[in-house]
């Protein structure tokens, strides 16, 4: 390969050189950067706010905002609207001199105030207990027992599936005999499945004074029942039936009051729950 025809000498170093070289390994490219001088940036579009909007600037305000914040943020929640050239001329603005810029040191002090509570200057500020219980109502013994006596009915009526009585004896007796067992097995109590408990009447009378709002605050427990005319100590009734019932007025010594309660054969409601009903007192 014959070296380059120089017409003239060099004048500068680079080219002496590039001369001086003999070969060319790569050829001369000049290579410039992607320039984006001649790109118009995008400034976002112009809004006018529609309400205070802290860091941004108060109602009515009209500068630039990214697109995406408008279209996403603020024009769905009707915080600001476009403001396009037909919107300027409604408003006898111009775009050219009626823009402004967004206030980063905005603060919305009236919504800043609803925020915090209102306190009183001079009232101190108390702590709220937390482990503070409400305080429950006292009633006193007097008042109890005229709640009690208002509020439970005078009979308080129970169903129990009786027990059937046993096949009568397959020998052959006199008519006499066998007319006067019949009556004698009619008359005499008839037991029941399962039975009545204090605990089964004390849950009654809870159920009747709960409704009233000094009854509620009673407390009757299956002690302070007593059912009078039992066979046996058991405090349990277990056969159809009407009993006397006392029920004392919790540890004092006034007089107790005197309910009744009655068994009735039932089984259709003997499956559920206990049902109470009232009477009025013979």
């Amino acid at each position: 390969m014959t070296g380059p025809v120089v017409s003239r000498s060099p004048t500068c170093l680079s080219c002496m050189r590039r001369l001086a070289q003999p070969f060319l390994s790569l050829p001369l490219v000049q290579a410039r950067a992607k320039s984006t001088h001649l790109v118009p940036s995008d400034k976002g579009v112009i809004v006018r706010l529609l309400a205070n909007i802290p860091k941004f600037g108060r109602k009515d305000a009209i500068f630039r905002v990214e697109r995406g914040r408008m279209r996403n943020e603020w024009y769905p929640r009707r915080l600001a609207e476009y403001m396009t050239v037909a919107r300027f001329k409604q408003l006898g603005l111009s775009p050219k001199t009626d823009v402004g810029e967004r206030d980063p040191t905005f603060v919305d002090m009236k919504a800043l105030e609803q925020q915090l509570p209102a306190l009183e200057p001079s009232a101190p500020v108390v702590k709220p207990q937390q482990d503070a219980k409400p305080v429950k109502k006292v009633l006193k013994p007097e008042r109890v027992r005229e709640l009690l006596s208002r509020l439970i009915p005078k009979t308080t009526t129970f169903y129990r599936i009786p027990i059937p009585a046993p096949p009568s004896n397959t020998t052959t007796i006199s008519p006499l005999i066998a007319v006067a067992a019949a009556q004698e097995t009619q008359e005499g109590p008839v037991a029941i499945y399962g039975s009545v408990s204090t605990k089964d009447i004390a849950s009654s009378i809870k159920s009747r004074i709960s409704a009233d709002e000094d009854g509620a605050q009673i407390v009757v427990e299956p002690t302070h029942i007593r059912v009078l005319g039992l066979k046996d100590t058991s405090n349990k009734i277990k056969e159809l039936g009407r009993f006397e019932v006392k029920v004392s007025i919790g540890n004092s010594d006034l007089e107790p009051i005197t309910v009744f309660v009655e068994v009735l054969p039932g089984e259709e409601k003997a499956q559920g729950e206990e049902q109470a009903s009232l009477k009025t007192a013979a």
